[in-house]
C-alpha cells in the first residue's frame, strides 16, 4: 500500500516527539539546574534589597554600575580582579609545565618512575579542594608544619606563608597547583601517548638529541592537548574557592579575595547584598567568556593538528 504525503508528515513528526521524549529527562534538569539559575540570577542582579524592610527594590543596572565605579577608581572590586588574574597567571602556566615534564618523564625511557612515584601524582586528582586546604593549612603551620622544617633543611628561615600579604597568595597558588597535577597531568600524557612513533624514529635518523625531539616533535603535536589544558585551567583558577575559604577567608586583608570569593562575601557573610553579589557573578561569566575567545583566537591559530 503506497504511503500517502500525510502519513509520512506523521511518521516525520512522531519520531521527532519520540526524540524529545527521550530528551525530556535532560532538558528538565538542566531546565532546573542551569536555566533557570541563570535567568533568576540575572533578575537579582537588578535589585536590591531595601534596609530594615527586606523588600526588593527594582534597580536596573545600579549594581554593574557600581562596579564599574570601583573598577577605575581602583576601589576594591578592582584589587579583586587583579587577585584573580595574579591568581590565574601563577596556576595556569606552573601546572601545565609541570604536567607536561611529569608526562614526558612517564612516557619516555629517560626516567623510570616507580608505582609509589606514578600513585603520588595521580593522587590529588580524588581529592577535594576542601581537604587541599586542610592539608595545606596543617603543612602550612609556622611551628608544626612541614614546609618551614623542609626550608630549614637547607638554611632558610620559614614564613608565615597564610597571615603575610607577602606569602598567602603564593600559598594558594602552590596548593591549588599540586590540587590540579593529577588530571593535568592524565590528560598531557594520553596527548604525549598519542603521538605517533614514527616521528621519532625519523628525528633519530636526523640525528636528533632528546631535548630536540621533545623540542621539535613532542611539543608541537602535543599543541592540541596544551590548547584544551589552558582553557580548562584558566577556567578553573578563575573559579577557584575551596582553598580560598579554609586557608585564608580570603585574608590577609584582601591580599587572596578573588572575584569568587567576594561573591561568596557580598552574598552570605554578614549583611547579605545578593542584587550586588549577583552583578559580580555575572561579570565574572563575562569575563570567562572574555577570556576564552582570546585563547580561541590567539593561541587556537598556533594549533598543529596531525
Amino acid at each position: 500500500m503506497k504511503k500517502t504525503k500525510n502519513d509520512t508528515t506523521f511518521s516525520t513528526l512522531k519520531r521527532s516527539l519520540e526524540g524529545y521524549l527521550y530528551l525530556a529527562p535532560t532538558l528538565i534538569i538542566l531546565g532546573l539546574f542551569v536555566y533557570y539559575p541563570i535567568v533568576s540570577t540575572f533578575r537579582m542582579s537588578l535589585t536590591r534589597v531595601a534596609p530594615f524592610g527586606g523588600k526588593v527594590i527594582d534597580v536596573g543596572g545600579a549594581n554593574y554600575m557600581r562596579l564599574w565605579t570601583e573598577f577605575t577608581e581602583r576601589g576594591e572590586y578592582y584589587e579583586n580582579i587583579k587577585v584573580s588574574l595574579l591568581f590565574m597567571l601563577g596556576t595556569v602556566p606552573t601546572g601545565i609545565i609541570i604536567a607536561v615534564g611529569l608526562a614526558i618523564l612517564l612516557s619516555y625511557p629517560l626516567a623510570r618512575l616507580s608505582w609509589l612515584h606514578r600513585l603520588l601524582i595521580f593522587v590529588p586528582i580524588v581529592i577535594s579542594s576542601a581537604v587541599t586546604g586542610v592539608i595545606f593549612r596543617w603543612m602550612y603551620n609556622p611551628v608544626t608544619g612541614y614546609v618551614n622544617h623542609w626550608l630549614s633543611l637547607i638554611g632558610v628561615e620559614g614564613f608565615d606563608w597564610l597571615t603575610s600579604k607577602d606569602t598567602a597568595l603564593y600559598a594558594v597558588i602552590f596548593a591549588v597547583v599540586w590540587r590540579q597535577l593529577g588530571f593535568n597531568v592524565i590528560i598531557a600524557l594520553a596527548g604525549v601517548q598519542n603521538i605517533d612513533a614514527s616521528y621519532y624514529e625519523a628525528a633519530k635518523v636526523d640525528g636528533a638529541s632528546v631535548w630536540h625531539r621533545i623540542r621539535h616533535v613532542t611539543l608541537p603535536l602535543l599543541s592540541p592537548t596544551l590548547f584544551f589544558l589552558a582553557i580548562i585551567n584558566v577556567i578553573n583558577s578563575l573559579q577557584t574557592f575551596g582553598e580560598i575559604n579554609i586557608l585564608t577567608d580570603g585574608g590577609p586583608g584582601q591580599s587572596t579575595t578573588n572575584m569568587v570569593y567576594a561573591v561568596f562575601v557580598d552574598a552570605f557573610v554578614g549583611t547579605p547584598f545578593r542584587g550586588y553579589a549577583s552583578a559580580q557573578a555575572y561579570v565574572l561569566a563575562f569575563l570567562i567568556v572574555v577570556i576564552s575567545i582570546i585563547q580561541f583566537s590567539g593561541l587556537g591559530r598556533k594549533v598543529h593538528y596531525s
